[in-house]
């Protein structure tokens, strides 16, 4: 009878081809304490194994359980093992860490990955029991999901249009003799039963796991959008990005990175014209003052963006972490947003703009937006008319109800919504925000509009209280949401964004802000509603 082979679980990395010369002990990182073993020669390995020399020190929280007894806790001490294993062979150089042995790497040499790749080419794709990933909302979040049995990827409610897949975890396909597979980002783990002798033959079965293409047949959506980790690859990417800063380029777009209360806020400045405040984030305020000769990644993570509120508050974000920036190249689009590099399929881009080519331009008339400069205290400030005086002026103007502020309670949202800004006689439904804030605020504004009318259309309560609601703004308008039978066809959704002409607004969007308009457009239409956008600019406020 054969002898069974032991059961291993192995966490593997592989070296990129450029530094298949390096020695051994160079994959490690500079800093790492450790020992180095040569392999027994019976195993006709080339290789060797580092481990760390083990330090023995107390967890922090020791002194407050010592304070507490009066004694010293001996057995507190702690030792963590790490090690790394390093097999070269004639096609591949591999990495194997044991224990906290990952730390022991340094990981610019290896792909960056290999892990999430292999995983997708060796995983039954009906088969996974988690995914990580990364959601490119108003900001990035993430998210890891679990499910209690082996599941397809549908299970998870991934929106492939905005989610970037980190780590997934599940069974082997057909004909892959792995167990408990795992991938993310760098490092594939897995079980595996077999004898040290055949290790040289595992990293040529894995690498040639991740040479091929075989998840595209499953998991093509993958290759959408992917957050870009590689320091080399973002400092070829940072470096256009100053190319195109010293040449003062338009195509730098300068945004906040987060949801802020846009009414609330009167203006922006930035580091070296601090006292020169706008209305409006104005890339070239920045870009006209910074000195060419010495500008460098670092000095724009030192430059700050100014942001005043009415009540003379004043915060800062690193300029890095604002600006926003699209790189195109043969078959990839690659975009720094909030801080992050994406590096986007030139298809997926591809299908996006064709999406928002169904989009009509609403016939609707809107009135420019205000702006105006005041003196204040001996200063003059360039001010800009808010979404709650331009609601009510246009309303006033152009006979449009004004619906705006008055929220509506839904047991299907966590907070209360409006129904819409401002309402017509026609039944459209006007989602009114300001440009100056970037891609988050218009990232709200699209999925405002959304949750809206699908709540108006799936939920009877919602709707009973929006007629209360209308009632009160004009007799009779309550009719526009009958409370039985209600239908999307006739209802027009429009999203009006202000400091934006209709003819430049949709090529001018932020890429992340084309992904949320195109989503809300096919939910929208896919539910009978039509949709349109339209966009104003501004006028100087007569007798300002």
């Amino acid at each position: 009878m054969e002898d069974k082979k032991p059961y291993l679980y192995l966490n593997a990395f592989l070296a990129k081809d450029e530094h298949a010369s390096l020695q051994t002990a160079d994959y490690l990182k500079g800093s790492s304490q450790v020992n180095a073993y040569e392999l027994d020669s019976k195993h006709e390995l080339e290789g060797k194994l580092f481990v760390k020399i083990p330090t023995e020190k107390k967890p922090k929280w020791s002194d407050f359980t010592e304070n507490i007894t009066g004694v010293s806790l001996d057995e507190l001490a702690n030792r963590s093992s790490s090690a790394v294993l390093i097999i070269k062979t004639a096609t591949a150089t591999m990495a194997f860490t044991f224990g906290y042995g990952r730390f022991l790497i340094d990981t610019k040499y290896f792909v960056h990955d290999f892990g999430i790749k292999t995983a997708l080419n060796t995983l039954n794709h009906d088969s996974l029991r988690s995914v990580d990933l990364f959601t490119l909302e108003d900001q990035a979040v993430q998210k890891k999901s679990q499910a209690s049995r082996e599941s397809s990827v549908g299970v998870f409610g991934i929106d492939i249009s905005r989610d970037v897949l980190r780590a997934v975890t599940g069974s082997p396909k057909n004909g892959v003799d792995l167990k408990n597979i795992s991938g993310g980002d760098a490092v594939y783990s897995f079980g595996i039963e077999m004898d040290v002798d055949e290790i040289s033959k595992l990293v040529d079965l894995l690498s040639g796991y991740y040479a091929n293409d075989s998840y595209k047949s499953n998991f093509s959506w993958v290759d959408n959008i992917r957050k870009i980790k590689e320091k080399s690859e973002i400092d070829h990417l940072d470096a256009k990005l100053i190319d195109k800063i010293k040449t003062k380029s338009t195509e730098i777009t300068i945004t906040i990175p987060e949801i802020a209360q846009w009414d609330s806020i009167y203006g922006f400045s930035f580091t070296r014209t601090k006292n020169s405040i706008k209305p409006t984030i104005e890339p070239k305020e920045y870009l006209d003052n910074i000195d060419v000769a010495t500008i460098s990644v670092d000095s724009i993570k030192r430059d700050r963006l100014f942001v005043y509120d009415v009540h003379e508050n004043e915060s800062e974000h690193q300029i890095y972490k604002c600006i926003y920036f699209e790189h195109k190249e043969t078959d990839k689009t690659y975009i720094l947003f909030a801080g992050l590099w994406y590096e986007i399929d030139n298809s997926f881009v591809a299908r996006v703009d064709s999406t928002l080519g169904q989009i009509n331009v609403s016939s609707l008339v809107f009135p420019r937006v205000y702006v105006w400069e005041e003196v204040k205290d001996g200063k003059t400030k360039s001010k800009i008319e808010s979404e709650g005086d331009y609601n009510e002026r246009a309303s006033t103007s152009h006979s449009y109800h004004l619906l705006d502020k008055k929220l509506i309670k839904s047991n299907r949202t966590t907070t209360p919504i409006e129904l819409c800004d401002l309402l017509t006689d026609n039944k459209q439904f006007i989602h009114v925000k300001h440009r100056k804030g970037g891609s988050a605020g218009l990232s709200h504004l699209f999925a405002q509009g959304s949750v809206s009318a699908e709540i108006l259309l799936g939920d009877k309560e919602f709707r009973k209280k929006a007629r209360t609601v209308l009632r009160r703004v004009s007799s009779g308008l309550q009719d526009s949401v009958p409370l039985d039978s209600f239908k999307s066809d006739g209802i027009e959704v429009v999203f009006l964004i202000l400091g934006e002409d209709s003819a430049s607004l949709k090529s001018n969007l932020p890429f992340f802000s084309k992904v949320n308009l195109s989503k809300a457009f096919e939910n929208l239409s896919q539910r009978g509603f039509e949709v349109s956008i339209a966009g104003v600019g501004t006028e100087p406020k007569p007798n300002a």
